[in-house]
C-alpha cells in the first residue's frame, strides 16, 4: 500500500485526517465473512443476465422488475417502485450513523431493438450496457447481499436506489431526491470506472430547439420558409462555434458541443410544419459555459430570423449555486474515504487514483442540493455508449468487495 501512501501526502492534512478506512476494519469477522462468500462465476453470470435486459431511458420496466425482486429477496424495507420508474429500498441501521444512498442507473443510451447479446473474450465482456452501468447495478446488489449473508450491522441506514432516466440528465436521481421523503446523509453513485473518483460534476445544459413553418405540399413549397431547412442551417452552425481549448487534467474531451438527437415533419411530400433537434453542451468552468450557451442561443435565434421561421426552445440545467466548494467537497470524509477504499482495492498495476473535480453521473443532482457525494467505479471497461462497449469480468469481484468495506465503512463512523 506504499503507493497510496505516496500519492495522498500531496492532499491538504485535514483531507488526510477525513479518511475514515483503516485496514484493520478488514479484519473484523463480520466484514471477513461478507468478503469471503463471493461467487465469482454466479456473479458474471448475473451481470450476463441482467445486462440482456433492456433498459432505454424511460422505458426501464423490465430491468427495474428485476432489481424489485431482488431487493424483496434481501428482505429490504420501504420497497418502492415510483412514477419515474426508480427502483429503492432501505437496509435499516440500528441508529446513530449517517444514511447514504448507493445509486446504480438502470438505463442504458440504446434503443429498443438494440442487439443486447452478450460476448465473451477471454476476460472480456462485449455488450452494449456492460459497463454503463449494468455492472455498478449487479455489484450493488451483490454487496447488499454479501452484507445479509454475514449478518453484518451497520448504525446508519444503507439506500438502495436503482435510478432512471440518468441518459436524460440524471432525471430519476433527481425526482427521487425530492419526492422520496428522505433527506440522505451521504449520496454514492456508481457509475464511473474503479480507476475514477469523482467529487464534482461538470457544467452541462440540455437544450432542445423548435423551428416552425407552414406545411405545404412539395409543389408549393418552392421559395416557401422550411422548419428543416432551418434546423440544418442552425446546425451546421453550431458546430462552426471554436470551441475553448481541452481542459487539462480528464481523460474526457471537454468543453464539448453535441446535437444529439433531431427530428420532424409527418410526410415525405410536404414542408415539415415543426423540426426540432437537441444539443448537449459540458464544460469544467462556468466562464466557458456561459460564452457556448449564448453562443447557441444566439446562432439558433438568428436563424429563425433569417429563414423566416418560428422559433422556442426549451432549457434544462442544474443550479449549483448551492454546492459545497471544492477544497470542501474534496476534503469530505465521503470523498476521502472513498478514495482510500477504491485505491486498496483497485487492481494491481493500475495508477494509483486521484480524485478529480469532474461528474455527470447521479450525484450531480445531489450536489446541486448541498448533499455530500462521490461518483465510484466498480468494474473496468471502456467504449461507455458505443455499441462496442466492454468490461473486464473478473474486475467486478473487487468492485462488490470494495463496496461493502465502504458501507461497513461509512454506515459505522
Amino acid at each position: 500500500m506504499r503507493l497510496v501512501f505516496i500519492a495522498l501526502v500531496s492532499l491538504p492534512l485535514m483531507a488526510q485526517n477525513n479518511n475514515w478506512f483503516n485496514e484493520a476494519q478488514l479484519k473484523d469477522p463480520a466484514t471477513q465473512r461478507a468478503l469471503e462468500g463471493l461467487d465469482s462465476k454466479a456473479l458474471v453470470d448475473e451481470w450476463i443476465r441482467v445486462t440482456e435486459i433492456p433498459a432505454p431511458s424511460g422505458k426501464e420496466q423490465l430491468r427495474g422488475e428485476y432489481v424489485r425482486n431482488e431487493l424483496q429477496k434481501l428482505g429490504l424495507s420501504d420497497i418502492r417502485t415510483d412514477k419515474l420508474l426508480n427502483v429503492s429500498g432501505v437496509r435499516k441501521g440500528t441508529g446513530g450513523g449517517p444514511s447514504i444512498v448507493f445509486a446504480a442507473h438502470l438505463d442504458t443510451v440504446f434503443p429498443e431493438g438494440t442487439n443486447l447479446k452478450v460476448r465473451r473474450d477471454g476476460d472480456r465482456l462485449l455488450a452494449p450496457g456492460i459497463m454503463d452501468d449494468t455492472g455498478s447495478l449487479v455489484a450493488l446488489i451483490e454487496a447488499f447481499r454479501a452484507l445479509n449473508r454475514a449478518k453484518a450491522e451497520t448504525k446508519g441506514d444503507l439506500i438502495f436506489l436503482a435510478s432512471t432516466q440518468e441518459e436524460l440528465g440524471q432525471l430519476g436521481a433527481k425526482s427521487w431526491l425530492e419526492t422520496s421523503g428522505y433527506h440522505p446523509d451521504l449520496f454514492v453513485a456508481l457509475d464511473v470506472k474503479s480507476t475514477q473518483l469523482w467529487y464534482g460534476a461538470f457544467y452541462g445544459t440540455h437544450f432542445k430547439f423548435f423551428y416552425t413553418s407552414p406545411a405545404k405540399h412539395t409543389l408549393h413549397s418552392r421559395g416557401e420558409p422550411s422548419s428543416v431547412r432551418a434546423a440544418a442551417k442552425a446546425i451546421s452552425a453550431l458546430y462552426d462555434i471554436p470551441l475553448p481549448p481541452v481542459a487539462k487534467g480528464y481523460d474526457l474531451i471537454i468543453p464539448a458541443l453535441n446535437v444529439g438527437t433531431f427530428g420532424g415533419g409527418t410526410v415525405r411530400n410536404a414542408v415539415a410544419p415543426e423540426s426540432w433537434f437537441t444539443v448537449d453542451v459540458r464544460s469544467t468552468e462556468s466562464v466557458s459555459q456561459d460564452q457556448l450557451e449564448t453562443s447557441i442561443v444566439s446562432i439558433t435565434r438568428r436563424v429563425s430570423e433569417q429563414e423566416k421561421v418560428g422559433f422556442r426552445m426549451e432549457r434544462f440545467a442544474y443550479d449549483l449555486s448551492k454546492a459545497r466548494p471544492a477544497q470542501e467537497r474534496l476534503e469530505h470524509p465521503l470523498v476521502q474515504t472513498s478514495l482510500a477504499v477504491s485505491n486498496y482495492f483497485r487492481k494491481s498495476g493500475t495508477p494509483v487514483i486521484v480524485p478529480q473535480d469532474a461528474g455527470s453521473t447521479d450525484a450531480k443532482p445531489a450536489m446541486a442540493m448541498g448533499i455530500p457525494q462521490v461518483s465510484i467505479g466498480v468494474t473496468i471497461g471502456g467504449n461507455q455508449h458505443q455499441l462496442e462497449e466492454y468490461a473486464e469480468a473478473s474486475s467486478i469481484v473487487p468492485g462488490v468487495k470494495s463496496l461493502v468495506v465502504l458501507a461497513l465503512t461509512l454506515a459505522n463512523h
